[in-house]
């Protein structure tokens, strides 16, 4: 969506959506802080893999069946922690399916929002906010690195997980109070009642409306950006607490009980707000986030007593570099995955001696590390380039989605229903593929396949879309959203994480790190200003749609483009 990004929203594909590319003001700073918090990441991963081998909660199990395996880990206190930290995943992507839905409804609202004006129909609506919004995403990320990596360094993991959510579970009670006020207030002016002696005393209703305004404009900007940073950290204590053999296990049904919790809450949507409102939708993520974050207090409890709780590394690990590795040929039957590269064992993809630190990063700064690591890994450059117009196209794909939406759908509430509804079908389809179709499929072709996949079905959708546009009132924007949110949402996670595990270490930390926080943010945050533009110029002009539409060809054409650069890429190295 345009918040992810929001947009988040399901448990497959908000990775790629945590910051953007900074600003020369506050670069230097920025760096640090996603260097800090990144590097604490890849640090507690670990550390903690090399204290499982030791752990007396740990056995060897390589030998059995699954099924003996899975149950043996589920009733360990391994288990148990990572049970926990599962579904306090699920029930935070639930929460924000509900938050989600409940702000963009009364953002895009004729009362508190930036819609029409109550009063005044013939008023133009002031919908450019919502591009500028997810403009002011990415900026607002890096700051919140920042601050992540200060509690982080403060308290650890588990302090820095919970401070965060409870953070974002008060911003949803507390906003929703206020705008709760706000909105009695203007239903009084509504029914022509003293106001003045009723729950509000502001003197104007432009007063009440400006500020309703601003307050959805901040928790629209704080909720997209905080998404993306809560779900990696619960992402990051279960990759940290699993092997590498019980994670290729164990990481698909962990993301499919995220998807099932996304889903649940989405689909549940009308039915919630027919009874509690939208701002009662607000309090309900609010309670949601507080769920999540005892459940992950709980993780971190258990594996804290238990002697496997992510922890820094030492000092004589961050000395010794990694060894330089380039992408292997892909695994031995031709299909599926590239093979990994990696030295390490079975259940350990690579010692922490080795993975402490990386060369570049020595460097002045993450974008002279960046132009050294795509120099010597030509497919990682190819990616950023693929990743910045898939994200454009996304955000515009989005944008006009929410503009046919709010057009067919004028009710705040309705509209919110029909939306979650809508999200409960990506997030149920995204977890099918997760699930069936994308094993299936690397069974019978090579994972790089995707990537001409996705960009030819998206053309599909725009030209259908293109050519339908004056007749077609909301199916076509939807068809496309649809799909290129399913397809985020699935097959680019499994693409991207394919193609990282076959790379060395340098290349899967400085790479990934530098793709996923400032290519996907940075694609976003371009066409989110130029969204902006248009919206401003244009109004509610007739012709709006047709410049739209026509941009999106053009993106969905370079996306076609840059695509088969990087599967042409891919498949030099893997014949190599």
């Amino acid at each position: 969506s345009m918040e992810e990004d929001s947009s988040g929203g399901v448990a497959n594909g908000k990775n790629a959506d945590m910051m953007r590319h900074r600003t020369a003001s506050g670069s230097s700073a920025a760096a640090a802080a996603q260097d800090e918090v990144l590097s604490a990441d890849e640090a507690a991963n670990n550390d903690t893999h090399s204290k499982r081998s030791s752990s007396p909660h740990s056995m060897d199990m390589t030998t059995a069946p699954t099924t003996t395996r899975n149950m043996s880990l589920l009733f360990s206190p391994r288990g148990k922690s990572v049970a926990s930290m599962s579904f306090a995943l699920a029930i935070h992507l639930g929460g924000y399916e509900c938050s989600r839905a409940a702000v963009m409804a009364l953002f895009t609202s004729d009362g508190l929002g930036f819609g029409k004006s109550k009063k005044d129909k013939s008023q133009e609506s002031e919908l450019s906010a919502l591009p500028m919004a997810v403009g002011c995403v990415s900026p607002f990320a890096v700051a919140l690195v920042w601050f992540y990596g200060k509690t982080l360094s403060h308290g650890g993991p588990s302090y820095a997980l919970r401070t965060h959510t409870l953070i974002v579970a008060a911003s949803q009670i507390v906003v929703g109070w206020i705008l709760r006020m706000f909105e009695q207030c203007l239903d009084a002016v509504d029914d022509d009642e003293d106001y003045d002696n009723g729950v509000c005393s502001l003197r104007s209703v432009d007063n009440v409306k400006t500020m309703s305004q601003v307050l959805l404009f901040t928790l629209f900007v704080f909720q997209s950006a905080y998404v993306q940073l809560l779900y990696a950290q619960h992402w990051a204590f279960i990759s940290s607490v699993l092997t590498a053999e019980e994670g290729s296990r164990l990481f698909a049904p962990i993301a499919g009980l995220g998807s099932i919790g996304s889903t649940l809450a989405a689909g549940s949507v009308s039915i919630l707000v027919e009874r509690s409102g939208l701002i009662g939708l607000m309090y309900m993520a609010g309670i949601s986030y507080i769920v999540s974050a005892i459940l992950a207090n709980m993780a971190f409890s258990t594996a804290k007593s238990n002697g496997f709780e992510p922890s820094s590394i030492s000092k004589s690990e961050k000395n010794e570099e990694p060894q330089p590795q380039s992408i292997s040929s892909s695994s031995s039957d031709g299909k599926g995955a590239y093979a990994p590269i990696n030295s390490g064992t079975k259940d350990s993809p690579s010692s922490p001696s080795t993975n402490a630190t990386i060369p570049c990063l020595k460097k002045n700064n993450i974008f002279q590390q960046a132009y050294s690591l795509f120099n010597r890994v030509p497919v990682l450059g190819a990616l950023f380039v693929e990743v910045i117009i898939s994200q454009c196209l996304s955000s515009l794909v989005n944008y006009i989605y929410l503009y046919k939406l709010k057009v067919a759908i004028t009710d705040d509430s309705l509209r919110a229903g029909w939306s979650g509804k809508f999200y409960a079908w990506i997030n149920g389809v995204s977890g099918i593929f997760q699930f069936f179709i994308i094993p299936l499929l690397l069974k019978h072709c090579e994972a790089h396949r995707i990537w001409l996949f996705m960009p030819s079905l998206m053309m599909i959708c725009t030209l259908y879309q293109f050519g339908t546009y004056k007749t077609s009132e909301l199916f076509g924007a939807s068809a496309s959203f649809f799909c290129i949110k399913t397809m985020e949402y699935s097959l680019r996670g499994a693409a991207n994480e394919m193609l990282y595990v076959s790379l060395d270490y340098e290349s899967r930390y400085l790479g990934k790190k530098v793709i996923t926080l400032i290519a996907g943010k940075f694609g976003k945050s371009v066409m989110a200003v130029a969204l902006a533009v248009s919206v401003v110029y244009y109004g509610d002009n007739d012709n709006l749609m047709w410049y739209l539409l026509t941009t999106a060809t053009i993106f969905t054409c370079l996306w076609m483009f840059s695509s088969v650069r990087l599967h042409s890429l891919i498949d030099a190295s893997s014949k190599r």
